[in-house]
């Protein structure tokens, strides 16, 4: 009786195992397949920005008029960034030695 115990006791365990190590692969290949599909994402819209960019260089002298207020915008933010990242200069450079310049 005790090696019958022992016996499904061990079968248990080995089926119980099994199971376990199955699921754990599935697990892994599911997540495997997210990451895969969210570098792929990745991927996709870094080539849309290139093409964004490329036609937006091409074309940003004459666009087409569907393309006009958007080209407005990407100038717009590219000049508000100019400034801020001139402000952020300045800081950067500003006297050390502790003083403010007057107005």
């Amino acid at each position: 009786m005790a090696k019958d115990f022992f016996g499904r006791l061990e079968e248990t365990i080995s089926t119980t195992g099994k199971v376990a190590a199955q699921k754990a692969k599935e697990v892994a290949d599911s997540a495997k397949r997210h990451n895969d599909i969210r570098i792929a994402k990745k991927q996709l819209n870094d080539l849309y920005r290139q093409v964004g960019e490329q036609y937006f260089r091409e074309t940003m002298d004459y666009p087409q008029s569907e393309y006009i207020d958007l080209f407005n915008l990407i100038e717009k933010l590219k000049g508000d960034i100019e400034v801020l990242q001139r402000e952020i200069d300045g800081e950067e450079e500003s006297p050390e030695d502790g003083t403010e310049e007057e107005e």
